[in-house]
């Protein structure tokens, strides 16, 4: 029986990830010669951290040192280039009605490569922070470390969470926690994977009503 749904946030929520893939190549576009190999190591790690990115494109691409002040300048200014065009971007599909129905049942949770600061501050401004019973942001939190916590807060085992996610690091994080996944199609195929996949949060939805309708049969609810 499903007890907690986990969402991501990016692709999953709002139609944001081409809004982060431009992000990176402005920020970038100074270096025009490493642009095209900047950019395949963004696609090829959509839903890791911005800052396990900057690292590995300072370090092993453009050859040049990375340490805590060259993040904190490059995080602000991804920041600021992102920020305010989430606030305004189109939900992915079904996803607000998907908050306020499954929000009346049961807790929901996001788990996202955004950090915890930047999504908390755009949850607010579209007035989303209601619908959720906590928000784990990367940094600090990583996607796997958030679920264990959900998990003892909410005292439910792998087997009674749910978590909705986009991408193939989504799907990798909820094999390795153990908790069920369902797959929102965007820019990246799930086709070789035994997982329910959807276009849109409408399909999710469905998707998700009819196990929790079932599992609650099952227990003897109704």
């Amino acid at each position: 029986m499903i007890k907690v749904i986990i969402l991501d946030f990016d692709g999953v929520i709002v139609e944001s990830l081409n809004i982060k893939t431009e992000a990176f190549r402005e920020l970038f576009s100074g270096y025009p010669r490493y642009l095209e190999r900047i950019m395949s190591y963004h696609f090829e790690n959509i839903s890791v951290s911005r800052y396990v990115k900057f690292e590995h494109i300072y370090n092993r691409i453009l050859g040049e040192s990375y340490d805590k002040e060259k993040a904190e300048e490059t995080g602000k200014r991804f920041s600021v280039l992102v920020r305010q065009r989430i606030i305004e971007c189109p939900w992915v599909g079904g996803a607000e009605e998907f908050l306020k129905h499954f929000s009346l049942i049961l807790p929901l949770y996001i788990t996202s490569a955004t950090p915890q600061q930047e999504l908390e501050t755009i949850l607010h401004a579209r007035g989303l922070l209601e619908y959720f019973k906590g928000v784990y942001g990367t940094p600090p939190w990583e996607k796997y470390d958030a679920m264990q916590k959900i998990m003892l807060h909410e005292k439910v085992t792998p087997q009674e969470i749910v978590y909705i996610g986009d991408s193939l690091e989504d799907f990798k994080v909820a094999q390795r926690a153990g908790v069920h996944f369902v797959g929102r199609l965007n820019q990246e195929s799930f086709e070789d994977l035994a997982v329910p996949v959807y276009k849109d949060m409408r399909g999710v939805r469905g998707h998700v009503q009819k196990t929790v309708s079932e599992g609650r049969k099952e227990v003897g609810l109704s």
